[in-house]
């Protein structure tokens, strides 16, 4: 592991001075676009206000009415001068627009690179360990266990998520949900995951949406209106997932 994490160090180290670099560069050219932006709104008002005050022929204003309606500029209307100008500080703020797109791209770019190289790293980390406990016959953990992922979809399989790596624990009938909820906050794993539409950890009785592409998958029983009682026989969809469900039959 140290090889793996002191190459990974020396890898980033100069990270955050080529992200300082890039960052400075964006706000040059937003400064350089305010700029520019602040110039043409000037220019554009007095435009207008040449145009709205130059004479107009009855014949040179059928013509406007004419090029208007077409979609087409009256190029004799205003300034011709300040009209250049327009479309000059237009087309550079253009190109800084596109440039900046350009520099955010690279950004983006070169910390994908460097998260990319951790993944890998940690692949070969984890292949590693895991030869060294096929060769000492040393047993997986249950939390390893449970995250493991089904290759075929590329999803978390929907295994019953626990507040901690110990057995199932009965559920107390008698304890409401904010009291287990509060229990199994008590001893939790401060990294556990979040489930349901409340967005806690798990506790008491959960049902998982059979939709592979559900993006909650668990669901507390008392959040969907479930009891022990009414606990439902086959498959189980949330409301989300029921609604999508019936938007693609009606497509098809």
């Amino acid at each position: 592991m140290a090889s793996y994490l002191r190459a990974f160090i020396e890898g980033v180290t100069e990270l955050p001075d080529e992200l300082k670099r890039h960052f400075r560069g964006l706000r040059e050219l937003d400064a350089r676009v305010n700029s520019l932006q602040k110039q043409l709104d000037e220019d554009m008002v007095l435009q207008l206000k040449n145009a709205a005050a130059a004479p107009v022929s009855n014949g040179k204003a059928k013509r406007q009415k004419s090029n208007a309606q077409k979609g087409v500029q009256d190029q004799d209307i205003g300034d011709p001068d300040l009209a250049q100008r327009i479309q000059e500080n237009m087309n550079q703020i253009m190109m800084i627009s596109e440039e900046k797109v350009k520099r955010a791209q690279q950004v983006y770019d070169l910390v994908d690179q460097h998260i990319r190289k951790l993944d890998k790293d940690l692949k070969n980390f984890g292949a590693e360990v895991s030869k060294e406990r096929d060769r000492l016959d040393i047993p997986v953990p249950v939390r390893e266990q449970k995250n493991t992922v089904d290759q075929s979809s590329g999803r978390k399989r929907k295994e019953m998520p626990r507040s901690d790596a110990e057995a199932p624990v009965e559920v107390d009938p008698n304890m409401s949900a904010e009291q287990l909820y509060q229990e199994a906050l008590a001893v939790t794993d401060p990294n556990e995951p979040k489930y349901c539409y409340c967005n806690r950890i798990s506790f008491g009785e959960m049902i998982a949406c059979e939709n592979d592409d559900c993006p909650i998958e668990w669901f507390h029983f008392g959040c969907v209106g479930l009891t022990p009682e009414n606990r439902p026989v086959g498959q189980w969809f949330c409301d989300e997932c029921k609604a999508e469900l019936r938007r693609q039959k009606q497509i098809k």
